[in-house]
């Protein structure tokens, strides 16, 4: 649920940005899809925490835990400083190599700048949330996720439209907003775990546990940085066809993630449980749990699914008024309805291995399918002139194909027996 609050702090943002005009929301529906790149980045200690902390937990290690917690923390905060100079000062070059330009790209420029300030604080606390979760206190995080929210939508709609005494910002004044609620947010997170001492902290450098927990992170993070920007260059593909189709899509996107943000928590409570009882030397426990998941999911991402499918155009709406925007996001909404419930299960199975730490598997299956399987055939497609309802139909396709194998892996079982 901690991930369905971090979506609709998004859609939040969405929603009153698409007050202002389409183009804005083309903007910062492609500024958005670069801080999914950033998210892909945390994956290593999403993953390598949650993977290290989870198997001390099961096995009552809890010292070594909190040395892998404490170790991660501040290798997180290095690792992000260059990322969030980059963003900072190179914000206009990330449009520029999508090929978009105009307003779009100087709108989007601007939040991406005022955004990049969150790095930062987004990796620190990613390792925060990750331990919380390992020791099975999911609880927490979604309540700072919702305190988040209510902060956010306060100061989103002061500084966008320059309400409660605020100054008038348009977009950077939702990239503030966001800013000073992750600030928030990480305080909170910190007074919880350091204050409160909701998890073991230990602050001792540990290289060999470091090691381990980026060794088996690091397949998941070359999964994300291989697969993401894939994102972005099916965003260049559509905005081929006109602005309104591309901020149809990311529309779509944001509206996805209603689905989307549940399946992210479905991998990180699957990871947490297969890793626990692989550290208790319980196995069989571990299947158990992960086709449990998968029912969960199926059934929470089928019912979101549904509404994508028979009510786009009431989806839609909600983020703007322009009503040929409404209908392209409502041709994507309905293709991608279809396929939520393979989403799902993808999901569910690549949490099931990751948390065993076979994170290499989803590497190698989930590269090879979005860029063979999805971009080469959007490419092929766009370029021969053919209607974009062809290109998300792929997507759909795509989707199925990927759960299918990584089911298939699963249920051999060699993820069972994987030294970390």
């Amino acid at each position: 649920m901690h991930n369905l609050m971090g979506m609709l702090q998004s859609m939040v943002d969405m929603i009153f940005v698409g007050r202002i005009s389409p183009m804005s929301v083309a903007a910062v529906g492609v500024g958005m899809q670069y801080i999914g790149l950033l998210y892909a980045a945390m994956s290593l200690f999403y993953v390598g925490t949650n993977a290290l902390v989870s198997r001390f937990v099961g096995a009552e290690r809890p010292e070594d835990a909190g040395r892998v917690t404490a170790n991660m923390f501040g290798f997180a905060l290095v690792f992000s400083i260059p990322i969030f100079l980059f963003g900072l000062t190179k914000a206009a070059f990330l449009f520029n190599m999508l090929g978009i330009k105009g307003e779009v790209a100087a709108i989007g420029s601007s939040y991406m700048s005022i955004f990049s300030f969150t790095v930062p604080l987004l990796f620190m606390q990613g390792v925060l949330y990750s331990s919380l979760n390992a020791y099975g206190k999911t609880k927490l995080p979604f309540y700072i996720g919702i305190f988040g929210n209510i902060v956010n939508t306060i100061l989103d709609y002061g500084l966008i439209f320059g309400n409660l005494g605020m100054p008038e910002m348009g977009v950077e004044g939702a990239a503030w907003a966001t800013v000073f609620t992750k600030c928030v947010e990480l305080s909170i997170y910190i007074y919880i775990c350091v204050v409160r001492k909701e998890i073991v902290i230990t602050p001792k450098f540990a290289p060999d546990l470091l090691k381990r927990a980026i060794k088996v992170g690091f397949p998941t993070w070359m999964e994300r940085m291989l697969t993401f920007p894939s994102y972005l260059v099916l965003s260049a593909l559509i905005a081929k066809y006109s602005t309104e189709a591309l901020a149809g899509y990311q529309i779509g996107l944001r509206v996805e993630g209603l689905a989307f943000m549940p399946g992210v928590g479905f991998i990180i409570a699957t990871m947490s449980l297969v890793g626990q009882n692989i550290g208790a030397l319980r196995p069989d426990d571990a299947e158990k749990d992960a086709i449990t998941a998968v029912y969960a999911a199926s059934f929470v991402m089928g019912v979101v699914g549904l509404s994508m499918f028979f009510f786009p155009g009431t989806l839609a709406s909600l983020f703007t008024d322009d009503q040929t925007t409404i209908n392209e996001a409502s041709v994507y909404l309905r293709i991608m309805g279809i396929s939520q419930i393979p989403l799902g299960i993808f999901f569910v199975m690549s949490g099931a291995l990751r948390g065993a730490g076979d994170t290499r598997t989803t590497l190698v299956v989930n590269v090879i399918s979005i860029w063979g399987f999805r971009i080469l055939p959007a490419f092929l497609l766009v370029s021969a002139g053919v209607p974009i309802i062809w290109v998300y139909l792929v997507a759909t396709a795509e989707t199925c194909i990927k759960a299918s194998v990584l089911v298939g892996i699963f249920r051999k079982g060699r993820w069972k027996t994987i030294k970390v």
